[in-house]
């Protein structure tokens, strides 16, 4: 006689398929070595292959669509002696890293703050700007890019304009006394005064008056 053919339930089948591609994540990340099962394995990694050493936490979380991928996971991860922008994104086979720069905090400033530049053909440029501020009192802060030229006749770089991005409030995350923020927006410098020095610089407005910062220029990412 022969033996009947079960046939599985729709809840059977989806989680058998469930158990299979889980199997195959497990393959791609444990024998294959490709992405991290959890962000935290990734920035681990990312932290130590950049230069971070020792135990890192990451701080605060942002999502951005369409930046270098459908959708970009951007982080602050704060280093014993570092405070890194952290760039990652979700493959199939697991998280994968994009970036990580680091800034360094060893100095003790009440202030640590850097820029990345996001550069991807055929879209428009990215400013991230990036950091810490010691106190909970800031009641908001926005990045400026000022464009210079240097004088032959001076003999020293001269002032063309200002860019103040006033509108492009940073988003705040206040935690264990500081104020860690990340602010990503189009570059608002014109083509023509891409090849001039550019300076940046972040404005924190607290609530015993306003504040002007140098902003370090950290690194450029070129996507394609």
């Amino acid at each position: 006689m022969r033996k009947a053919k079960r046939i599985y339930s729709r809840r059977e089948r989806a989680l058998r398929a469930a158990l299979i591609a889980l199997a195959l994540l497990l393959y791609c990340n444990g024998v294959l070595h490709l992405g991290f099962l959890l962000p935290a394995q990734e920035t681990a990694f990312a932290a130590q292959y950049n230069g971070v050493y020792g135990p890192v936490k990451t701080v605060a979380v942002q999502w951005k669509r369409g930046m270098m991928h459908f959708a970009d996971r951007l982080s602050l991860v704060e280093g014993e002696n570092s405070l890194s922008l952290h760039g990652t994104y979700l493959a199939p086979y697991g998280w994968e890293p994009s970036f990580l720069w680091p800034v360094d905090t060893a100095d003790g400033a009440d202030v640590h703050a850097g820029v990345v530049c996001m550069c991807r053909e055929a879209h428009e440029d990215v400013l991230v700007f990036f950091g810490r501020i010691r106190g909970t009192d800031v009641t908001y802060l926005y990045p400026n890019v000022t464009v210079q030229r240097y004088d032959d006749a001076e003999k020293q770089f001269v002032h063309v304009h200002g860019y103040a991005n006033e509108v492009v409030e940073a988003e705040k995350y206040v935690k264990d006394g500081y104020t860690y923020f990340i602010c990503a927006f189009a570059d608002p410098v014109p083509a023509e005064y891409m090849d001039l020095e550019r300076t940046f610089q972040l404005v924190v407005n607290r609530e015993s008056g306003s504040e002007d910062h140098e902003v370090e220029y950290v690194a450029g990412v070129v996507w394609g």
